[in-house]
């Protein structure tokens, strides 16, 4: 009888060492601990789906480690936000130090040329600077409507529907670009039509599947108001920081338009210029902007004189097509207007 009683006592005790011993090692990774990692990896590189919980479960044994993932990768801004590409550090980083001989009758040396990083731009809001699309971008959906119902709607958590669901493959988490299109874009020289100037108005993750074409969906980011009607597409990533690099050969081309609409751009606003990858242009090239040659009067001689074009300004290219280039004014000391030339730099 003793014997039937003290043998579920040692399997309850067991049972409670082993969950205080695993309790205990997460609270100590939990407080400062380096967290052991599973196999001999020290880096993973996120996939579609991922989040710092799933990451940690796998790698971790347990996802409520993962504030210390977090810890371990500063350039992350926001823990539930990691896009697919994004290179993750699973443990702590130690520089490894080369070891050399060294010779006390050898005191004299000379530090090698070393090669300072590439020039980097950054740019916060290239979400939202939009693009000029040679056709009209596109689409697989429409919002239809929003909870409560509204014509505008644009703040975050705001909870929309869209007309997507099981006949679209549409599943819970799935995350989509919000955008419209104008009407065509011309040349301002040659009038020929460029494409179709997309703006990027937000973003949207699906909250749940309602039906065949039918799903809701929360409004994740905004950068402008959104409508009924607005269109989505798969969640598309724009790239914030481009290492500038010079051109390889001679280019001319010209500003088309502009983000706001505006007559003239200043620095730091948004400029679409017509060249891109068919013209070997990449993110990182940069432009001198010029104004064009203009016509004066002698008023002594009565004739006319050509003034040639004098620089205005730089741009940095941060998003490419296959005709055209968005691009950013990084400097302008006068106004840039649509129909300035922009050159190459080399």
């Amino acid at each position: 009888m003793k014997l039937k009683l003290i043998i579920p006592f040692l399997l309850l005790f067991s049972a409670f060492s082993v969950f205080a011993d695993k309790a205990g090692s997460v609270n100590a990774e939990l407080k400062g601990a380096e967290p052991k990692v599973k196999g001999d990896v020290s880096i993973y590189v996120v996939r579609p789906g991922d989040s710092l919980w799933k990451i940690s479960k796998n790698f971790y044994d347990t996802p409520v480690l993962w504030p210390r993932l977090w810890k371990l990768n500063p350039a992350i801004d926001k823990p539930y936000r990691i896009y697919p590409g994004e290179v993750i550090s699973l443990k702590r980083q130690v520089p490894k130090l080369a070891v050399v001989d060294f010779d006390p009758e050898k005191r004299d040396f000379v530090l090698g040329d070393i090669d300072p990083p590439p020039p980097v731009y950054y740019f916060s809001k290239a979400h939202k600077a939009g693009f000029i699309s040679p056709d009209e971008w596109e689409h697989m959906g429409t919002i239809i409507n929003s909870e409560p119902p509204r014509i505008m709607l644009g703040k975050e958590n705001t909870l929309a529907y869209i007309n997507l669901g099981t006949d679209d493959d549409v599943a819970v988490g799935d995350e989509f670009t919000v955008f419209k299109t104008s009407k065509p874009v011309l040349h301002p020289i040659t009038r020929r039509r460029i494409g179709y100037k997309v703006a990027v108005l937000g973003e949207l993750e699906v909250h749940e599947v309602l039906g065949e074409k039918l799903s809701s969906a929360k409004i994740t980011a905004s950068n402008r108001e959104m409508h009924r009607g607005a269109r989505i597409r798969p969640k598309e990533e724009f790239v914030k920081e481009v290492i500038i690099r010079k051109g390889e050969e001679d280019l001319d081309g010209y500003i088309v338009e502009n983000r706001n609409n505006l007559t003239y751009a200043a620095q730091n606003d948004i400029v679409y210029i017509d060249a891109g990858s068919q013209d070997n242009v990449v993110p990182g090239n940069t432009f001198t902007i010029f104004q064009h040659p203009r016509t004066v009067k002698d008023l002594d001689s009565g004739k006319n004189l050509t003034v040639p074009k004098l620089p205005i300004g730089k741009l940095v290219v941060i998003n490419v097509k296959k005709n055209v280039s968005t691009g950013v004014v990084i400097e302008s000391e006068r106004q840039v207007t649509k129909g300035d030339i922009v050159s190459l730099d080399r």
